[in-house]
C-alpha cells in the first residue's frame, strides 16, 4: 500500500509541476488577493488532478472518450478563455485588491478546477499509470492520496512563492499582474492558432 501511495505522489507531482497557466492562475492570485485566494485556486487544481487520476483507475471509458474526441475544440476554447483571462488581469491590474468574497473564491475554485480538466493532462496520466504499473483499480485509494498530496505539495510551493513575491514586490504588484496578463494572452492565443494549425 506504500508502494502505490508514493506512486500516487509521484503521479500528482509530475502532473502538478509543469508550470502552466492554472499554475500562474494561482500565482497571480495569490500574488493579488492573498492566500486565501491562492488556496482556493489551488484547491481546484488538487480536485482536477484527483478525479483525472479517479478516472483513469476506475477505467471511466466515456468521459476520457469524450475529452480526447473533442481535444480540439477544448483546446482551442481553453486557449481562447486564457486569452480573455488575460485581458482581464492586464486591464485590472492598477485596480485597488479587496479581499475576494466567499462566492468569488468559490467561482476561482471552480474555474481552475475545469482548466486543469485538459487532454494533456489525461495524456500525460495516460503514458504514467502504465509505466508504474497501475493498472488495476485495486490500488485506488492509496494512489488517489498519493496524487491528492503530491499535487497538493506542489500547490503550497507556489502558494510560498506567491507570498514571498507578494512581500517583495509590496505596491508594485501591478506590473506583476501585468506581466501574467501579458503571458496568458500570448500563450492562449498561440495555442489557439497551433491547434487550428495541427487540426488543417
Amino acid at each position: 500500500m506504500f508502494a502505490y501511495l508514493l506512486k500516487g505522489i509521484v503521479i500528482g507531482l509530475t502532473v502538478a509541476i509543469p508550470v502552466g497557466p492554472v499554475g500562474l492562475l494561482c500565482l497571480d492570485m495569490t500574488v493579488s488577493h492573498g492566500r486565501r485566494a491562492g488556496l482556493s485556486c489551488s484547491s481546484g487544481m488538487v480536485a482536477a488532478d484527483i478525479l483525472s487520476a479517479g478516472i483513469m483507475l476506475a477505467g471511466i471509458g466515456v468521459l476520457y472518450a469524450f475529452i480526447m474526441a473533442h481535444e480540439i475544440s477544448i483546446r482551442i476554447i481553453t486557449g481562447l478563455f486564457f486569452a480573455v483571462l488575460g485581458v482581464g488581469l492586464f486591464i485590472s491590474r492598477h485596480k485597488k485588491h479587496q479581499a475576494p468574497s466567499n462566492t468569488k473564491l468559490a467561482g476561482l475554485t471552480l474555474t481552475s478546477f475545469l482548466l486543469s480538466i485538459s487532454p494533456a493532462t489525461f495524456a500525460l496520466m495516460l503514458f504514467l499509470f502504465p509505466a508504474l504499473g497501475l493498472t488495476t483499480q485495486f490500488s485506488a485509494p492509496p494512489v488517489l492520496a498519493g496524487v491528492a498530496l503530491g499535487s497538493a505539495t506542489w500547490c503550497a510551493v507556489i502558494l510560498g512563492a506567491g507570498n514571498f513575491i507578494r512581500k517583495v514586490l509590496g505596491d508594485k504588484q501591478a506590473r506583476f499582474k501585468g506581466t501574467i496578463g501579458c503571458v496568458f494572452i500570448a500563450a492562449g492565443i498561440l495555442s489557439a492558432i497551433m491547434t487550428i494549425i495541427k487540426s488543417l
